[in-house]
């Protein structure tokens, strides 16, 4: 495992970390605060930030296409 995988399973450790601090908070919120650190994060690298969110969108059509209406209203 190299450094930096090392580092990436760190920052995701903390960040879950800090998301079970919120056990009361609204998952809708939880992602709403994600969301807008991802979008200040595409300031500095918009490319890398536009494809990211392309993936994730296609993430969660395949997920609503295999269920409808579970998910996405």
């Amino acid at each position: 495992m190299s450094v930096d995988d090392k580092r990436l399973e760190e920052l995701v450790a903390k960040l879950d970390e800090v998301i079970q601090q919120f056990p009361d908070m609204a998952p809708h919120n939880i992602s709403a605060i994600l969301l807008s650190r991802v979008t200040l994060l595409m300031t500095i690298d918009p490319a890398t930030g536009k494809e990211l969110l392309k993936y994730v969108w296609t993430q969660l059509d395949e997920i609503e296409q295999a269920d409808p209406g579970s998910m996405i209203p």
